[in-house]
């Protein structure tokens, strides 16, 4: 009876060998399951490349172009609102400027370089202004200096300073960088509005320490024809003047207003951010052109600059506004 068990247990042990004979001699996978598997790992990242590669050669949408609907004319050729310029030139005197430089009530004679002033910079001299307000739809600016430079062009920046309610504080900057062009164009012109008033100081015109504070003309309103109205200022060379600027811009700009004071500069670098410049500089910073104030000729770090005095635009001036032309 012992031997039976013995029996069983050596049948079960030749029936597990046998199973695993035969499941160690099963084929292996068929060569095209393998294939299958590496095909598709394969054409995976061909996708991904593609999907990546088409923004890098996607080329950005061009900014739409400024489409001007309204163009200016020719200004009135008799009339207007005439001033003119203290010249450094007409005084025959180099290096020097006897009258119109008056730091302290913000009045500029200084076509010359820093120090020295031994460079004089003709396109940099006002000579003489008139402005047509007349034309229902335009306001033109006629400057004329009294030269351009050795290149024979105009490398300086010249501005237009409006004073809406003729209080000293201008409201308005309209700026022309480097005229050049023979037809009217908006390229190169910027118009820059005081938005929180705070030109000027205590004292508008009159250099006082209140006025360091002022962030001058912050606000740009239009930039080369972008802004609201893409026509609202315009530049041209005075086709019968070679020394004359044309500027116009638009009543709309005025709101309305219709009397009103004008003052114009040129400068190499007009900062609409340092109005008034006599608020944000000291007067030994600054220093002076007329050689008879001893203690602050000659020019510093106010030079390649010049302004004029702010003329009465269609009204009769009282004589009291701040900086009015005598």
């Amino acid at each position: 009876m012992k031997k039976i068990p013995s029996l069983i247990s050596i049948i079960l042990l030749c029936g597990l060998i046998l199973a695993a004979c035969s499941s160690a001699t099963q084929p292996p996978p068929q060569p095209s399951e393998a294939v299958v598997v590496e095909s598709a790992a394969t054409e995976a990242p061909t996708v991904e490349v593609q999907a990546t590669a088409a923004p890098a050669t996607a080329e950005p949408e061009a900014a739409p172009a400024i489409q001007h609907t309204n163009v200016p004319a020719s200004p009135p050729a008799s009339g207007g609102e005439k001033w003119g310029d203290h010249s450094t030139v007409s005084s025959n005197n180099a290096a020097r400027a006897l009258l119109g430089d008056d730091f302290t009530e913000g009045k500029f004679e200084r076509p010359y370089n820093a120090d020295t002033m031994d460079a004089y910079f003709p396109q940099l001299d006002i000579d003489r202004i008139v402005v047509h307000p007349e034309d229902a739809t335009w306001v033109y600016a006629l400057i004329t200096m009294v030269g351009r430079d050795a290149s024979n062009a105009f490398t300086g920046q010249y501005a237009i300073e409006l004073d809406l309610d003729r209080n000293g504080r201008g409201e308005f900057l309209i700026v022309v960088d480097q005229p050049s062009s023979a037809d009217w164009t908006t390229e190169g012109v910027r118009v820059y509005k005081d938005a929180n008033l705070d030109i000027g100081g205590v004292k508008p015109m009159i250099a006082d320490s209140e006025g360091v504070t002022s962030n001058g003309y912050e606000a740009v309103l239009f930039d080369q024809g972008t802004g609201d109205d893409p026509d609202l200022a315009w530049y041209r060379l005075d086709p019968g003047d070679p020394n004359s600027i044309q500027v116009a811009y638009k009543q709309s700009l005025l709101g309305g207003v219709t009397k009103y004071t004008a003052g114009i500069w040129a400068g190499t670098h007009l900062d609409p951010a340092l109005f008034d410049y006599n608020d944000h500089y000291k007067y030994e910073q600054a220093g002076a052109a007329n050689p008879e104030i001893k203690n602050f000729y000659p020019i510093k770090g106010l030079s390649e600059l010049d302004n004029t005095c702010r003329q009465a635009i269609g009204y009769d001036a009282t004589g009291l506004e701040p900086g009015i032309c005598p």
